[in-house]
């Protein structure tokens, strides 16, 4: 592959899928590949360390742009490419134009919105996980279960185009996903199981430790993740809450989300639970966090997509506790415990076995040992290929 175009939602500083194309672009661009990058919004200063530019095409509930279509249609002409790379595009007429004019078209499924128009899989009102096909059952629970808007024609309008979207889709090359997970989700979809591939999201060479730090003095448990209601903390504070105050650990939370943290402080208040709130940090603070920490925890109440914080953990010789739900279940095992979902008791079971020193010594080792599986020049190899054969 001498040329790649990726079309992104997002240039910058945001989540996963825009840290996976921080972490991917420079390496395929250090190959010799010629790498352009268009996004649907470029923050300043930002471009992955390759050439961005933006385009304002139609965003996740926006309309198509046959305007953006047309740009996009001339920026392939004007700079072919041998394969294209959409992620997190919802604008049907610029998947149009790029499967008219791609000699190859992947599609690279980061999160549940393609199939999802809630976008989490997780009944709003019901707080329980969907395993429903998209389509006439997202229809049925707007009206039962409140789902996107509820029972309002713009649901019903966000469902049908989310229909025409997976059509698209299903005309692609080939589509990447993170996850066994995320495969059967796509698969139960309708997209031909032998388009998709599972290509995890690999971690920088900064991200191992060459030697794991040892183990800190103070038991400490870490969550580290944006502070929202389906990743679980308040979960978590409650299966700390159900240990006895000498046996628990000193809980760390780095991340941000003024209402979850509200919520939680007010829980870790009235339990007792000791917690030292960090906020966001840097990927280099990240680190460290995980070295001052026993275990990591990812105590998720949707089906995450994959889970990288978990191995993030095991590039720094730390196991993972986990409810197994999603693609969680493709790294823990032998990496850390995980128990079932929303189950407090058996979270709390499983913080007191990572704490015994026998059950954490294997479990770190294992955790590091696993952790080359996420080697970013494998990934990046494996990738290189898929654009060649799709």
């Amino acid at each position: 592959m001498r040329a790649l175009t990726v079309l992104c939602d997002h240039v910058g500083d945001v989540g996963g899928a825009e840290r996976y194309w921080e972490t991917v672009l420079p390496a395929v661009a250090a190959r010799g590949v010629r790498v352009r990058l268009l996004g649907r919004e470029v923050s300043s200063g930002a471009g992955f360390g390759v050439e961005a530019r933006a385009i304002p095409w139609g965003g996740e509930d926006g309309t198509p742009s046959p305007e953006a279509a047309g740009e996009v249609a001339a920026e392939l002409a004007a700079a072919p490419a041998d394969a294209v790379i959409t992620a997190s595009v919802f604008d049907t007429a610029v998947l149009d134009a790029v499967r008219s004019a791609a000699p190859q078209w992947l599609v690279r499924i980061h999160d549940h919105r393609t199939f999802c128009p809630t976008g989490d899989r997780v009944f709003p009102q019901f707080p329980a996980p969907c395993s429903a096909r998209m389509g006439s059952a997202c229809r049925g629970a707007t009206l039962v279960r409140g789902c996107v808007h509820g029972p309002r024609p713009d649901s019903f309008k966000k469902i049908a185009a989310r229909e025409r979207l997976r059509r698209r889709i299903a005309r692609a090359d080939r589509v990447l996903v993170s996850s066994a997970h995320m495969r059967a989700t796509c698969a139960h979809n309708g997209i031909d199981d032998a388009r998709l591939a599972i290509t995890p999201p690999p971690l920088p060479d900064a991200a191992y430790a060459a030697s794991p730090a040892a183990r800190p003095q103070r038991r400490t448990l870490l969550f580290a993740s944006r502070l929202t209601p389906r990743k679980g903390l308040r979960s978590l504070i409650a299966a700390l809450a159900q240990m006895d105050p000498h046996e628990r650990p000193l809980l760390v939370v780095a991340g941000e989300g003024e209402r979850e943290e509200n919520d939680a402080r007010a829980d870790a208040e009235r339990t007792g639970v000791a917690v030292d709130w960090r906020g966001k940090l840097g990927a280099a603070q990240l680190r460290d966090a995980i070295d001052e920490a026993w275990a990591v925890a990812v105590p998720s109440l949707w089906p995450e997509p994959f889970g990288l914080v978990g191995i993030e953990a095991q590039a720094r010789g730390r196991p993972a506790i986990a409810y197994r739900v999603g693609g969680i279940g493709d790294w823990i095992d032998g990496a850390g415990i995980a128990v079932p979902r929303a189950d407090e008791r058996a979270l709390a079971d499983a913080i007191r076995r990572v704490l015994d020193d026998a059950t954490w010594s294997a479990l770190a080792a294992s955790a590091r040992a696993r952790a080359e599986r996420y080697r970013l020049d494998a990934h990046v190899e494996k990738l290189m290929q898929l654009c060649d054969a799709a």
